[in-house]
């Protein structure tokens, strides 16, 4: 008896393990399904406010030179083929405002707008509510980045992309100089840093 129960044991051991492991699969497969039904849903809820915003924007576009933005409106469209970013910039409250931002890149306010002097900053996600700046870092010095108005289109060329830590504000900082610059959360799926690109105008013409 005493051999057949010692023969039993490692039986019993081996069914502990295998439950075990199944129980693990199981539930990384839960995780993994649940990350991805969040990632939808948020993309899902950017893609439907950056179409109703579009059909704003297709029948009244804002002219350069307006400045009298009310925190949500559309302010601009912002195209680079380098990411496959087209979209419409819509205007933040402060740098904490999370609920636009996840409505579409996001106008800090303070910053220059299309057509004035200064630097005008955009910030956006990478990982959720369409993450239209997931690639922001495939944006190298010569790329284009195009800003459009009602009346005018304006072009920006990279010319620098740098990590900073959060705390650093310097890249809000204003000049004489006309700028555009791209901030994102950095890397993938943290906060633990800040990627910036930015460029300066090189064109501007009327649409």
């Amino acid at each position: 008896m005493t051999g057949k129960h010692e023969a039993q044991k490692p039986r019993k051991k081996g069914k502990i393990l295998i439950t075990i492991g199944i129980s693990l699969i199981i539930a990384g497969l839960l995780i993994v399904s649940g990350v991805y039904a969040y990632l939808h849903y948020t993309d899902s809820k950017q893609h439907s406010a950056q179409e109703a915003l579009f059909r704003q924007w297709d029948t009244s576009p804002v002219p350069t030179g307006y400045a009298d933005f009310s925190v949500g409106d559309g302010i601009a469209r912002i195209i680079t083929s380098r990411i496959g970013l087209d979209a419409i910039v819509v205007e933040l409250s402060g740098l904490d405002d999370s609920d636009n931002l996840k409505r579409g890149p996001g106008h800090i306010p303070g910053t220059a707008y299309p057509g004035q002097a200064g630097n005008m900053v955009i910030s956006g996600h990478r990982t959720t509510y369409g993450a239209p700046f997931r690639h922001i870092e495939q944006l190298l010095a010569g790329d284009e980045i195009l800003l459009m108005t009602a009346d005018n289109r304006y072009s920006y060329e990279v010319y620098d992309q740098r990590i900073v830590e959060p705390s650093d504000l310097t890249v809000l900082e204003q000049g004489g100089e006309s700028k555009l610059t791209l901030t994102a959360c950095h890397p993938w799926y943290s906060a633990a840093q800040r990627i910036v690109v930015i460029s300066r105008l090189t064109n501007s013409e009327p649409l």
